[in-house]
């Protein structure tokens, strides 16, 4: 109900009675004094009180005046009787306007009390059906009461415990008092872990935790904490300290901060943020005039897992990649990466580091060796031998000093090739196809530069999808906690709630996925790099905008933004990528040397192959028998010439083939036949080369414009969704329509989110169609690059947008 303010005080019963009978709105600029009622000492009291002042204050600024007097902030000590009489103080204090009830047992207290004689916000219901809180239409039907009803996850949180860690016993730890209050759950509770085929152990805890430790052994096989907001100072850190000890699982139903103190996990994110701008809506309502009981209860507390993992290495527990991988893990124990990789990095480390190149390098270095062996054929070849022998003495005799017994002598040869069609002619057909091999190896470098970039890219996508999905489930959560609040007043039955259940195990395999597709791409990187499969690195934060390829961007895309200049200006790349591309120029390497192939098998007909050999011998020692020649008397008519020991001979040859079977007609047809294929084969080529260049300017004006485009469109299914989502709350729009509205919403963020990658991808697709990186372009390139634009379009006549 509403207050009069003080000048409506005097104005007589009539207005009195009045006032009491209907919420009447509180004046404008008005004085608001609101009384608050805490459970009890806590040591985040002053943290939450200071929250919920700040959202009050904030909302209701220039309208009323809400003040927060100190003596009437009371902090009760935990007990019910206390908490009760506290509540009744305020109620009856003509100076407080408004009642607002800080814990479990004030706000479990207050609304059980019926019609109230002045406004009460009460946040802290849990569960108002499950707590047997009067409820009517979503609201709480009694008079000047309005509360909060905070979904019961306690069933929720066990299962998703039992996931993390497997146990046939579960002991909870719950304030003696707030355990009183809540004693409808406990069927309900039983029966879940009947199901699970876990039993239960519930130790009601006091203000000190010394009567429960002993309790907590090795024996003790899970905890799960309900708020222990009421014990002493210090006793929640002993508490922890003697769950690791005793290697205790632990779960909170508080939520992360619990988890920060050293809790193993909890589902629950920290909900005092939330609840304070709920409650500053709820207390702004009611003094703009609206009867506080009609107000919505409803509150969905949203899902957040979160895990210790320094408790969990304490504890030796590893939680499963199903829970991990859309869960906030807290001191998680990350290896120290110091290998960092950007777009331009892995490009120029794929040139120095790639299998594949390094063995083509090899290869063309083979080459090489290929034209020298051609070479050799044309230059002279001299040779030198020396032979020693030795025979057998008689025959060493006989032969009249011919030849000794001993012999050692030496020869040096020399031959020169002076004209061979086949010869020259492979010597020329060698050079072309070692520059054929030099061009298929620059095709195959730019291709591994373009393999590392689509694979760095795709690795930033897949991260991008990857963090996608996960929102996409973390959305996923809250709508199901929607769905919950939606049965509990009525707007749906259990079945919708059954639906969400299904979306979240499909948006969870969804988020596995997309890790694991992620995990492909790392070792695809990796692989390429040759690097070990697995071995871990960090892509560098905005890499696009500090890539140096992204210099790249301005030089053209000026020229993509109207028809005219980009019908201009993909003729120039097309042109220079006829120019550039190694395809091409591999193809015309090998038909010079094709060429050459087919002139030898013509001139073959009638050139002959003419040759020179020079050699000189001589005998270095003779010895034993076969010395001495034949002795004949002095006589002049019987004298013989003598003959030295060194002999030397010089010859020069020619030959031509008369007939080879028809061998060179046969050789000469084939030439002619490979060199139309190699021709037809350049013709196919250019043209592919053209519809690539031309096909990837298109995509890349395309993927450009799409940049914002998607960011527009994810921006506006953004915008539908959180106006879906809030008519599916209130029962105005059912789970057909928030699914769709969060599938275009999904699909359009993962579009704005990836839209840059992909524009990069298409940049890259360009860049080797053209036959050449920018990035790897020394500055006259560049600009020898520019100058050729510039002419071009001069010529065209056309002077681009933007230049």
């Amino acid at each position: 109900m509403g207050f009069l303010s003080k000048t409506a005080v005097y104005a007589g019963s009539f207005a009195l009675a009045l006032a009491l009978s209907s919420p009447v709105a509180f004046s404008q600029a008005s004085q608001v004094r609101i009384g608050v009622v805490v459970d009890g000492p806590w040591e985040r009291n002053e943290e939450v009180g200071e929250m919920i002042r700040h959202e009050i204050e904030v909302l209701t600024e220039g309208e009323f005046d809400v003040q927060f007097p100190p003596e009437k902030h009371i902090t009760s000590d935990w007990t019910s009787a206390a908490i009760s009489a506290e509540i009744d103080g305020l109620l009856n204090d003509p100076e407080v306007d408004l009642v607002l009830t800080m814990g479990i047992l004030g706000s479990d207290i207050v609304a059980r009390r019926g019609d109230l004689p002045k406004p009460v916000v009460a946040p802290f219901i849990i569960d108002a059906e499950l707590s047997g809180i009067p409820s009517r239409d979503g609201a709480s039907g009694v008079k000047n009461l309005s509360y909060l009803s905070l979904p019961a996850r306690v069933l929720t949180d066990i299962k998703l415990f039992h996931e993390i860690v497997t146990f046939d016993k579960l002991t909870l730890l719950v304030n003696r008092e707030v355990w009183g209050s809540l004693s409808q759950l406990s069927p309900r509770l039983a029966a879940v872990l009947e199901e699970l085929r876990i039993a239960l152990e519930v130790l009601p805890v006091g203000r000190s935790i010394d009567s429960t430790l002993p309790t907590l052994t090795e024996t003790t096989e899970a905890v799960y904490l309900a708020p222990l907001l009421h014990l002493e100072k210090g006793h929640f850190d002993r508490l922890i300290d003697r769950l690791i000890d005793q290697k205790i699982p632990s779960f909170s139903l508080l939520g992360i901060e619990e988890v920060k103190r050293g809790v193993l996990a909890s589902a629950g994110p920290d909900l005092f943020p939330r609840v304070a701008r709920r409650v500053a809506l709820t207390v702004q309502r009611i003094l703009l005039g609206e009867e506080a009981g009609e107000i919505p209860t409803a509150f969905a507390l949203g899902e957040q897992i979160t895990i210790n993992m320094a408790t969990a290495r304490k504890i030796g527990i590893s939680p499963p990649f199903s829970v991990i991988t859309e869960a906030t893990l807290i001191a998680e124990q990350r290896q120290v990466i110091d290998r960092v990789v950007s777009l331009t990095g892995v490009m120029r480390e794929a040139v120095d580091k790639n299998l594949d190149l390094a063995a083509q390098h090899k290869f063309v270095a083979a080459g090489a060796e290929n034209v020298r062996l051609a070479r050799a054929a044309l230059l002279p070849h001299v040779e030198v031998a020396t032979l020693a022998t030795a025979i057998d003495a008689d025959r060493a005799e006989a032969s009249f000093g011919s030849q000794a017994e001993r012999t050692w002598s030496g020869t040096l040869g020399a031959s020169q090739l002076l004209f061979s069609e086949r010869a020259w002619a492979n010597y020329s057909i060698q050079k072309n196809v070692q520059h054929s091999r030099e061009h298929e190896l620059n095709q195959l470098r730019l291709d591994i530069i373009q393999q590392a970039a689509n694979d760095y890219l795709n690795l930033l996508r897949a991260k991008t999808f990857e963090s996608v999905q996960k929102a996409n489930l973390k959305r996923t959560r809250s709508n199901f906690e929607l769905a919950k609040v939606r049965e509990s007043v009525g707007y749906s039955g259990p079945a919708e709630v059954f639906r969400w259940e299904s979306q979240i195990a499909n948006d969870r395999r969804a988020v596995i996925e997309a890790i694991a597709q992620r995990n492909l791409a790392e070792i695809a990187l990796n692989r390429l790099l040759h690097r070990p499969p697995e071995e871990r690195f960090r892509t560098m934060a905005n890499d696009l905008e500090a890539s140096g390829l992204g210099g790249s961007v301005p030089e053209i895309q000026d020229y993509l933004d109207d028809p005219t200049s980009f019908d201009t200006f993909r003729d120039f790349m097309a042109q220079e990528a006829l120019v550039q591309a190694p395809e091409l120029q591999a193809l015309r390497a090998a038909i010079s040397a094709k060429k050459r192939e087919f002139a030898a098998a013509k001139n073959i007909f009638w050139t002959p192959t003419v040759s020179a050999q020079f050699e000189v011998s001589r005998i270095f020692k003779r010895g034993g028998a076969g010395v001495e020649g034949l002795v004949l008397p002095a006589s002049p008519a019987l004298s013989l010439p003598h003959v030295d020991d060194t002999n030397w001979s010089l010859g020069l040859s020619a030959s031509y083939p008369l007939f080879e079977g028809g061998a060179r007609f046969a050789e000469k047809a084939r030439a002619n036949q490979e060199l139309r294929q190699l021709q037809q084969n350049l013709e196919a080529v250019t043209e592919r080369v053209q519809q690539r260049i031309r096909s990837a300017l298109h995509l890349a004006g395309a993927s450009r414009a799409g940049i914002q485009l998607s960011r527009d469109a994810a921006k506006a299914s953004t915008k539908n969704l959180d106006l879906v989502t809030d008519a599916y709350s209130r029962g105005a729009v059912d789970i057909l329509g928030l699914l769709d509205a969060q599938n275009a919403a999904f699909n359009a963020n993962l579009a704005a989110a990836t839209a840059a990658y992909d524009f990069m991808l298409d940049l890259i697709a360009v860049e080797r169609a053209l036959g050449g990186f920018y990035y790897f372009a020394s500055e006259e390139e560049r600009q020898a690059w520019r100058g050729r634009l510039r002419d071009y379009f001069e010529r065209a006549g056309i002077s681009p947008q933007g230049r």
